[in-house]
């Protein structure tokens, strides 16, 4: 077919290959060698989106390698139609191309799935049966020098102290308070002294609670413990007549942390019973301020050694003494509950922990005593329960480790 002369010779369609695989003389899109004319537009490339390769089985038509042609001849016009900004088509979709006809365009290499939003907030996963049981770990040491694998259940009077004490499995628990009945305090530069635990820890506690005492007895000063004051707050309520809540804490600044707790929890009615080491006076000085428990009148005095240690100390007894009440036996403090075991004591009634109203934390460190009803003790429970107690181990630190 010769068009040669005529007016549309330019608009000529290029010539297909011949069936036989062999290339025409002609150049593909449009113009003859021998022809120097302006060289024609070249044609649009069709739009096209790329979809799941399809695989090449038989002999492609002739109008599949047309197409295939004018893509490899060029790479850069094809991909200017596609959204992305990758000036490469892929290798895999350039051999295995698929046309759609009528589809929206859309990018060829978002593979990634769309992810269903999340809700805006996400409960929390309930706590597993591990944490929400009340045993740990016994705390002694076997012949072969690992810690004892048996599981023990938490002493009713441990809930209250924060870390928990030391706590042993019922063949350790006898076998280390038989083991030795005193200690030798460790100071550096310092003379051996040896402490018998009787002259510290009554019998009237819990075997538990005296294992743990003993602990806290023995150990070794830490460089992080600083001189401090205890003190006692009274918390009024008028709701439970029959129970003095006392919180026995530990501050750096006595003045400073009385303020502070006063404006934490202000919805409670407050009062200051005494601190350590300093006391409540019997006459005042000449201002008429010595001696004061009224908020913004007290003088601390000077500060008592190893704040933390006493704390510890004192909560390891308290505790004991809120959750089993031995000053309500009318023989106290003549009575022995050194050999009541766990199994034996049952499980005496306590008020369950619950957060401050006012700020929310758990205060580990107020104390619930039953008034006693009768006897030397009722209405004088600061007096001669709690502030014993914080004295005795004030002056057994001061003694020992100042």
């Amino acid at each position: 077919m010769a068009l040669a002369g005529k007016s549309n010779e330019s608009k000529r369609l290029p010539d297909l290959p011949p069936a036989n695989g062999k290339q025409a003389s002609s150049f593909v899109g449009g113009f003859h060698p021998e022809n120097k004319g302006v060289l024609p537009p070249l044609p649009k490339p069709p739009t096209f989106t790329v979809a799941m390769p399809s695989p090449q089985t038989g002999k492609q038509s002739l109008t599949m390698q047309h197409a295939l042609n004018d893509t490899m001849a060029l790479p850069n016009i094809a991909s200017s139609s596609r959204p992305h900004s990758d000036n490469f088509l892929s290798p895999g979709i350039i051999a295995h191309p698929s046309i759609s006809v009528g589809m929206r365009p859309r990018p060829a290499l978002d593979i990634k799935p769309q992810s269903r939003p999340r809700a805006v907030s996400v409960p929390p996963s309930p706590l597993s049966p591990s944490a929400t049981k009340n045993t740990t770990q016994c705390s002694s040491m076997t012949k072969l020098g690992k810690q004892c694998s048996r599981q023990v259940k938490l002493p009713s009077t441990h809930s209250h102290i924060d870390p928990i004490p030391v706590v042993y499995c019922h063949q350790h628990r006898d076998a280390m308070f038989r083991a030795q009945t005193g200690f030798y305090v460790r100071r550096k530069g310092m003379a051996d002294t040896f402490v018998e635990f009787s002259d510290h820890i009554p019998q009237y506690l819990q075997r538990d609670t005296q294992l743990a005492l003993r602990v806290e007895m023995e150990k070794a000063t830490s460089t992080s413990d600083v001189p401090g004051y205890i003190y006692t707050y009274e918390i009024r309520d008028p709701k439970r007549p029959d129970v003095i809540q006392l919180k026995v804490g530990r501050a750096v600044n006595l003045t400073k942390r009385l303020d502070q707790w006063g404006k934490q929890c202000g919805s409670k009615v407050q009062i200051v019973r005494g601190w350590w080491p300093g006391t409540v006076e019997d006459e005042s000085d000449d201002d008429g301020t010595n001696g004061s428990l009224l908020t913004g009148n007290i003088k601390a005095g000077q500060a008592g050694p190893l704040c933390h240690r006493v704390e510890r100390l004192v909560h390891i007894e308290l505790a004991d003494l809120v959750v089993h009440t031995p000053y309500l036996d009318s023989k106290f403090p003549n009575v022995d509950n050194s050999d009541t075991s766990p199994s034996t004591s049952g499980s005496p009634k306590k008020a369950a922990m619950k957060p401050c109203f006012d700020c929310g934390a758990m205060h580990r460190e107020i104390f619930a005593f039953p008034r006693p009803e009768k006897g030397c003790y009722k209405g004088r429970e600061w007096e001669l329960l709690v502030k014993p107690v914080i004295e005795k181990w004030g002056k057994f630190v001061s003694e020992y480790y100042a």
